[in-house]
């Protein structure tokens, strides 16, 4: 394992507990009666089990499964039933709580975290999100359609042979079917909700990159070089074996320092500047602008 692995899997076990904890927190906002243990933070108990880490994208999704065993007939757990659960506890503790949370990290920091609820009123799910970074949480539906997941229907399975099938799809117990929620599927439309963040979070960032180059291209702005140029001796000024006006040169330099801004796109930098300049580039224009916005400056 290499030393970036190691600091990756330290980082993540250090936030782990502090981002289920107040997940858990809010989830038991909603359900009282649920958590009365709690360890010597006060934070409350549900012991879990890692699943797997997934590379997508630019994050790592860390998968982990609340287990019925060593919850349900735990003393020491928040979701403790009974130390010999009925059937009736069994089924209520598969459906009625959460059975899976994610961790979302970007180069070791964890960046997120997701928790698929069931909503007992109508038997739905949500995933509850919550970001570290802001203190915050939000709630998006799930569409996948079931009753209980898979970990949870195969768990019971193992522990009631006896009384317990699973059918394809169908979990079957005490002559009772439960759709069955798949993990794969769990996992897609978490992925896909998560990239769509990624998206949208690019989005703000570009957004906000174009606000500060609007603002900063006024006059006297970091990025106006009117004043900049005027202080070249001559005319003109070389620069990569080609000889630029003063005007073009200003350009140019607009154009180098968008790029190193976070702009990465010559069209929108280019659009850009004729929106702040209120007009369209000349052909040598648009040269010293394409030329500032390739080149790399130290």
């Amino acid at each position: 394992m290499s030393e970036t692995q190691i600091a990756i899997n330290i980082n993540i076990k250090k936030l782990m507990k502090n981002i289920l904890s107040l997940t858990l927190i809010i989830l038991a906002l909603g359900s009282s009666k649920l958590f009365s243990q709690t360890d010597k933070n006060g934070n409350p108990i549900f012991n879990s089990l890692n699943i797997e880490k997934i590379k997508f994208e630019n994050v790592e999704i860390v998968s982990n499964y609340y287990s019925m065993k060593d919850n349900i007939d735990n003393k020491m757990s928040s979701v403790f039933i009974s130390e010999n659960p009925t059937s009736e506890d069994y089924i209520n503790f598969a459906t009625k709580l959460p059975s899976y949370y994610f961790l979302i990290a970007d180069k070791g920091n964890v960046i997120g975290m997701a928790m698929l609820i069931p909503k007992t009123e109508d038997g739905s799910f949500f995933y509850n999100f919550v970001i570290p970074s802001t203190k915050s949480n939000f709630q998006i539906a799930s569409q996948l359609k079931g009753k209980i997941t898979e970990h949870r229907a195969k768990e019971i399975l193992n522990i009631e042979k006896d009384r317990a099938k699973i059918d394809k799809t169908k979990f079957i117990y005490n002559n009772n079917d439960f759709e069955i929620i798949q993990y794969k599927d769990i996992i897609t439309e978490l992925e896909n909700i998560v990239l769509d963040k990624i998206n949208n979070n690019q989005q703000l960032e570009s957004d906000n990159v174009e606000a500060y180059i609007i603002t900063e291209s006024k006059k006297g702005g970091k990025l106006d070089f009117t004043d900049t140029v005027e202080k070249y001796d001559g005319a003109f000024v070389s620069f990569a074996d080609i000889l630029y006006n003063k005007k073009d040169f200003a350009i140019l330099l607009w154009g180098a320092s968008v790029s190193r801004e976070g702009l990465k796109d010559y069209d929108k930098a280019r659009m850009l500047w004729e929106k702040i300049n209120s007009r369209k580039l000349t052909e040598p224009e648009l040269k010293a602008l394409k030329k500032g916005f390739e080149t790399k400056f130290e």
